[in-house]
């Protein structure tokens, strides 16, 4: 089960990437982290690397590869100068609409398939499944 969820997961990432121009080519968790920022604008980088499970030292590749693509900026804290607190720029905000209509559109192909109450229960699992995760680490 766990080969095949990386599996999917892989093929579900390479479908929304290639819709990315050749010169906005990011890692799988550099896209994570733009959308992720996104939605969440203000968020430190160790906030984010709990979320993504990532240690600290990839999250800082990550961040400084979207920084030197002009993506993301990332501000010292107001209150404690050794947290980042991570924004997108313009250029950000433009490839992270990108790859959420990129989404958008595979999950609209896959509601149309297995219909919305099946895709619906498919996310609660998946939700359910992290939850258990990050519960139960092995």
């Amino acid at each position: 089960m766990i080969l095949t969820m990386g599996t999917a997961y892989r093929g579900a990432v390479e479908a929304i990437r290639e819709t990315i121009p050749r010169k906005d080519k990011q890692s799988t968790l550099a896209l994570s982290i733009l959308v992720y920022v996104d939605k969440n604008s203000g968020i430190s980088q160790g906030e984010l690397g709990k979320i993504l499970r990532r240690d600290p030292m990839t999250m800082s590749q990550a961040v400084r590869s979207l920084q030197n693509a002009s993506l993301i900026t990332s501000q010292p804290d107001n209150t404690d100068r050794r947290i980042k607190r991570l924004q997108l720029t313009k250029k950000g905000k433009g490839l992270s609409d990108l790859l959420n209509s990129a989404e958008s559109k595979l999950l609209g192909g896959l509601s149309k398939e297995w219909g919305k109450g099946r895709l619906n229960q498919f996310t609660k699992d998946l939700i359910e499944f992290n939850d258990y995760l990050n519960r139960n680490r092995i």
